[in-house]
């Protein structure tokens, strides 16, 4: 199955063909190599693509090689393509000559580089790479977002329309590694249609954990303490405490959001703010917000908070989750 362009490539691009340096990161690597993939047939001619087109991993290559290859010209074609893989193994002198690349790339000249950069690196490097090129990242969403990367995902690459439930219980199932995600999207994308129910998804991609977070974040927006109460041990054996209350913080917020706007003001809100890939839930945002009112979500907060001071003091994470569940109930019992 051929992939559709990455919509960040198509808004980059337009409808000419990438020239100069391009910059591809992030710990996303099979999207980005994906992406990377995108711009090299994007830019290279086809009927001159042996002459025209080198790629190397940077491991393999030296400063010298590098050079002369990135200063030949383009032979019966346009533009001659350079794509250089993974430069963070680049040795020191092949940075040089890959910095002066982008710094001058001609207008002949496509060059395409990727990089997974160290955690906490601050190497100029990287920094000057991502100022002399057009530069891309492949971040791995927020906690609370992977479900809808997951659904957005699965339309947009794999024509797949799984339910808002399939794409939490895959999120429970896999993690949160995109390349992981989509080689499950992949693979659940080669079953025949008639196999790709809820319940078949739940056979094929199996999970150890009882309850994910987003199921039980859901069982407290809804007001169901009690059975949040229940889950409270499950959930916790894959996730921490003070990561559940901030994703508590986050969709009760988005319920008064929801209870303001609607479904439709809800998701231009989060669409504006960077946060797209909550727009999938903005139904059942709505649904749970007819819960509550205004001032019970304020006081809500005011619980959600004391258990982050609580958590973040040392207290248990069972201890105070169930403490604040328990508070949570006297909010809905005191708006009775």
């Amino acid at each position: 199955m051929s992939a559709p362009l990455d919509p960040r490539l198509s808004r980059a691009l337009g409808r000419s063909p990438p020239t100069g340096a391009w910059f591809l990161h992030g710990d996303a690597i099979r999207l980005r190599d994906e992406a990377a993939q995108q711009l090299v047939e994007a830019a290279v001619d086809p009927a001159t693509r042996d002459f025209n087109y080198d790629q190397f991993h940077a491991e393999d290559v030296t400063d010298e090689q590098l050079a002369a290859t990135l200063a030949m010209p383009p032979m019966m074609a346009e533009r001659r393509v350079v794509f250089v893989r993974d430069v963070e193994r680049l040795g020191t002198k092949a940075r040089a000559v890959l910095k002066k690349a982008a710094a001058a790339a001609p207008p002949d000249l496509a060059l395409i580089v990727t990089a997974r950069i160290p955690k906490g690196s601050r190497a100029a490097f990287y920094r000057d790479l991502g100022k002399l090129c057009r530069t891309l990242e492949w971040k791995t969403p927020r906690a609370a977002e992977i479900p809808g990367w997951i659904h957005d995902r699965a339309r947009s690459r794999w024509k797949l329309d799984l339910s808002p439930a399939s794409a939490q219980w895959i999120a429970g199932a896999v993690g949160s590694d995109l390349s992981t995600l989509d080689a499950e999207l992949e693979k659940l994308a080669s079953l025949p249609a008639d196999r790709r129910t809820d319940a078949d998804i739940r056979a094929i991609v199996p999970r150890t954990h009882r309850i994910d977070r987003w199921s039980w974040l859901d069982l407290v927006a809804s007001r169901d303490y009690a059975r949040a109460l229940r889950e409270l041990e499950n959930v916790l054996t894959s996730e921490r405490g003070v990561g559940l209350v901030a994703g508590l913080v986050e969709q009760h917020l988005l319920l008064g959001l929801a209870l303001e706007a609607g479904p439709a003001g809800l998701r231009a809100a989060l669409s504006e703010t960077g946060r797209g890939y909550l727009s999938w839930k903005a139904n059942a945002y709505a649904k749970q917000a007819r819960a509550w009112t205004v001032h019970e979500l304020d006081h809500a907060l005011r619980a959600l908070h004391r258990a982050d001071r609580h958590l973040k003091s040392g207290r248990g994470d069972q201890a105070a989750l169930a403490e604040m569940l328990l508070a949570l109930g006297q909010v809905k019992n005191a708006g009775r």
